[in-house]
């Protein structure tokens, strides 16, 4: 009998973890993108649903730009919902790329309250200057995308870009079940995978630029 207790223990921690390192709800967040060269800012959204290891991206910006993609972290798949010209297309990428770390994070004793988690404060260190993220242990941090390496999700900070950062805050966080639909492409997409999506586009480009 006692020679099962160390397997039930093992099994129990190993639930405990699992549970620990997934998440099912939605989040949203402020996102203001600043172009240093053009001077130029840009308010948005993004909203991140999560079953588990399925997630679905959506970028909403206030110049009518916007980005759509699902995710099985699990696989390191994803889907890129694109529109060209009326056109919808659900491309296939398996996402083998991972980003490499360019800042060095120095944790604070700093706390504080974001959209009601209790968030901690930490030095981001890049090549070019320091920023102040906050991140909550709450939620695991591959729910998040543009910082690898975080302690924790990302909740509140910036992220450098090509001519400037896009700073993000979070603002609400809800645990309900996102719907399953969320998580698969609307019939008006096309699913291709990502070899015949570019073969499509340079097809598309040679027969404008002949025009």
């Amino acid at each position: 009998m006692h020679k099962f207790v160390p397997l039930f223990i093992f099994t129990a921690f190993a639930q405990f973890y699992i549970a620990q390192k997934s998440f099912t709800g939605s989040l949203e967040y402020n996102l203001v993108s600043i172009d240093l060269l053009n001077n130029d800012t840009i308010e948005g959204k993004l909203f991140i649903y999560a079953l588990d290891s399925l997630v679905r991206y959506n970028y909403l910006m206030s110049d009518g730009k916007k980005q759509e993609s699902i995710h099985h972290l699990g696989r390191q798949k994803l889907i890129s919902l694109i529109e060209i010209d009326g056109l919808f297309f659900a491309v296939q990428i398996n996402d083998t790329s991972k980003a490499e770390e360019t800042y060095q994070l120095h944790k604070n004793k700093k706390r504080q309250n974001i959209a009601g988690l209790k968030c901690r404060e930490a030095n981001l260190e890049y090549p070019e200057k320091n920023v102040l993220l906050y991140y909550t242990k709450s939620i695991p941090t591959q729910y998040f995308v543009g910082l690898e390496g975080a302690p924790g999700l990302p909740v509140k900070g910036q992220i450098p870009t090509d001519f400037g950062f896009m700073a993000f805050e979070l603002q609400k966080v809800d645990r309900r079940q996102p719907p399953f639909s969320l998580f698969v492409p609307d019939k008006k997409y096309k699913v291709l995978p990502l070899e015949a999506f570019l073969e499509w586009s340079q097809t598309i480009q040679n027969s404008t630029s002949q025009d």
